[in-house]
């Protein structure tokens, strides 16, 4: 470089340089004056309107259809299929204990997939849906009208 481009060159990096110092000036006082805003209380205005009712969050409240099954559902010959919440609250998971044949009762974790509880049992997915008695499989439970098929004409449960 030659020493004469050396003060145009100076004069280009402080050209460059200073907007931006500046501009972070700018921001610092900005976020000063954030902060002092922050310490101010809000201003709530309420409102008594006597026509209005309270709102609430519909997906929050929405029941799922899967939400009834919660209990004890039994089947022939002490079979039965347990539905309970999933322990860690989530919306739409339960912990299913099932007793499916005489020598097997197992735990299983399911799903809701619209009307159904999805579940795998031996490696197939399985879902679990609503039905009559007859739907089931089992004399036992033909006259029933409150009943979960899993596995239709083979495995149900009824209240």
């Amino acid at each position: 470089m030659i020493k004469e481009d050396m003060p145009m060159l100076r004069a280009i990096v402080i050209s460059l340089a200073l907007p931006m110092l500046l501009a972070g000036c700018a921001k610092s006082a900005d976020n000063q004056a954030a902060a002092n805003n922050s310490a101010q209380p809000p201003v709530i205005e309420n409102v008594d309107d006597a026509d209005s009712a309270p709102v609430s969050n519909a997906a929050a409240d929405a029941r799922l259809p899967t939400d009834d099954w919660v209990g004890r559902w039994t089947g022939p010959e002490g079979l039965f299929l347990d539905i309970q919440p999933a322990p860690d609250g989530q919306r739409g998971h339960y912990a299913l204990t099932n007793k499916d044949n005489l020598d097997r009762q197992g735990d299983y974790q399911g799903v809701a997939d619209g009307a159904t509880i999805r579940f795998v049992r031996d490696g197939k997915d399985l879902a679990i849906r609503p039905g009559k008695g007859a739907d089931t499989g089992f004399k036992y439970l033909a006259d029933k009208q409150d009943c979960l098929i899993v596995v239709p004409g083979q495995e149900g449960y009824c209240r």
